[in-house]
């Protein structure tokens, strides 16, 4: 299987349908954006791959939680920009995806996670690295982490009190 398909299978195996918020995972890509943030201006290049590998884990789940074909989410290519560009446009299709999660339509949230990928992409070509080894990077990471959902949030195993 590929990543893409290990990804998604990780999530449905968790129940992503029944235990997942999209609100809450629209916050958990915040979150890991913030992460690809800090590893850039630290020169961390570990925690940058690591961080457009998870921005991407969590598209998969928001992409399921819109019921979106992830596959087409996915097969959008890089544009040829400044990496500084690129986290703008990131940055502004993350906060349209939250903004108006509930206030447009499927195709419109669709449309955000697509371009949402593209500059995760983007970034990705712009630093040298290859964006299928950051998503495969994240998945191993992931991929036996055990934990419930908990008001719409995974919270992994050992963060449960």
């Amino acid at each position: 299987m590929t990543t893409l398909e290990n990804v998604k299978q990780w999530f449905i195996d968790r129940d992503l349908e029944n235990g997942g918020r999209l609100d809450k995972q629209s916050l958990k890509l915040s979150e890991e954006f913030g992460e690809l943030c800090a590893g850039y201006l630290k020169k961390n290049e570990k925690l940058t791959k690591d961080s457009i590998g998870d921005c991407a884990v969590v598209i998969v789940g928001l992409a399921l939680l819109i019921k979106e074909d992830v596959n087409q989410i996915f097969k959008t290519s890089e544009n040829d920009r400044d990496v500084m560009t690129c986290f703008s446009f990131l940055s502004r299709n993350i906060s349209d995806f939250q903004i108006n999660q509930d206030l447009f339509s499927k195709d419109f949230c669709k449309l955000s996670l697509i371009r949402t990928i593209r500059w995760l992409k983007s970034i990705s070509t712009a630093l040298g690295y290859d964006f299928d080894e950051c998503f495969e990077l994240a998945y191993q990471e992931i991929k036996d982490r055990k934990g419930r959902w908990i008001d719409g949030s995974f919270v992994k195993e050992e963060d449960l009190q």
